[in-house]
């Protein structure tokens, strides 16, 4: 047995004396009868270190192999340590999830509200008359397009470019028209809004009350047969008028009472779908008067020609009519 547990030591035992180790160190009884035997292989081995001179070869050995275990055991201990904490981050990121979820406050999702809008257009030459979703009745003049809401919430809102008269009906909500220029505010009545780009805001009430605001103040509240007017200068003004000759185009007549000659021909430039082209400022001032009701433009010119002192000239190529006074 001394043999074997030398060989052992040294690294030298074959298969059998290193079974043979490990069976006498497995036995309960190896403290006793082993200790003796070592202890004398110990004894030996210092004396060989000591005839020797050099006992740090064997030193170097055991510092190494006590170092490789150790390195060993760290590694053992650091990769569990390190399964541990993925673990554990593991379990405590759903913790805390679950804490945090748990004290959220509830929060009911309410469906939004995104009205589908519909835009009515009329092209220059052209008018049109339609209903609203209300109810409420709408003439569309030249160049002008109307945008408002399938279905109406606390307010029935419509957006106006150009010229529209309404009808408003009458159901308890405000009915508000949005221009570039401002916004005219009523309940249920009758009235005409002309907001074309670069061009004064007018608002004409025909029946009802209405309150007309520029962009950021009240400016008016009209009665029937009145008529307001914001310029493109920002000058406001108000004044009575004969609301028939104002609205009538929704009836398919343009009717002009002493009206500057600019102010009839932009009119005729959006029924007819042309450009006409005023030479000289003493022509534009000129007052008008009389009544367009379903004339082509031929008959037009042949009108203007015959009541105003003027020549034209009129290009069907580039649809541009020159008016020039005589």
């Amino acid at each position: 047995m001394k043999s074997s547990f030398s060989k052992y030591l040294k690294g030298t035992a074959n298969p059998e004396e290193f079974d043979l180790v490990l069976e006498a160190l497995g036995a309960p009884e190896s403290g006793e009868k082993l200790s003796p035997a070592l202890m004398e292989l110990w004894d030996e081995s210092l004396d060989q270190i000591a005839d020797s001179g050099d006992g740090s070869g064997l030193l170097d050995r055991i510092h190494h192999r006590i170092a490789l275990e150790e390195s060993k055991s760290v590694a053992r201990r650091i990769s569990l340590y390190g399964n541990l904490l993925k673990v554990a981050a593991v379990l405590i990121v759903g913790l805390i999830s679950s804490v945090v979820w748990l004290n959220q406050p509830i929060k009911v999702v309410e469906p939004t509200y995104s009205p589908i809008v519909e835009t009515v257009s009329t092209p220059y030459g052209a008018r049109t008359s339609f209903k609203l979703p209300d109810g409420s009745e709408v003439w569309l003049n030249s160049g002008s397009s109307l945008s408002f809401p399938r279905q109406y919430g606390a307010v029935r809102k419509v957006k106006l470019k150009g010229e529209a008269y309404f009808k408003v009906a009458k159901d308890g909500k405000r009915f508000i028209v949005e221009t570039g220029q401002g916004q005219v505010e009523v309940m249920g009545t009758s009235f005409d809004v002309k907001a074309y780009p670069e061009e004064n805001f007018e608002t004409t009430l025909v029946e009802g009350v209405v309150k007309v605001c520029d962009k950021t103040r009240l400016l008016a509240t009209l009665k029937p047969g009145e008529r307001s007017v914001l310029s493109t200068a920002n000058a406001f003004s108000l004044k009575a008028v004969n609301t028939d000759l104002i609205t009538s185009w929704k009836d398919g007549k343009l009717i002009f009472v002493k009206e500057p000659f600019v102010n009839v021909v932009r009119e005729l430039e959006r029924w007819y779908n042309v450009k006409i082209e005023i030479q000289g400022n003493r022509l534009k001032n000129l007052g008008y008067t009389g009544t367009i009701e379903m004339e082509t433009f031929g008959e037009i010119l042949e009108l203007l020609n015959t009541t105003t002192p003027i020549k034209y000239q009129y290009n069907k190529n580039t649809r541009v009519l020159k008016i020039a006074g005589r």
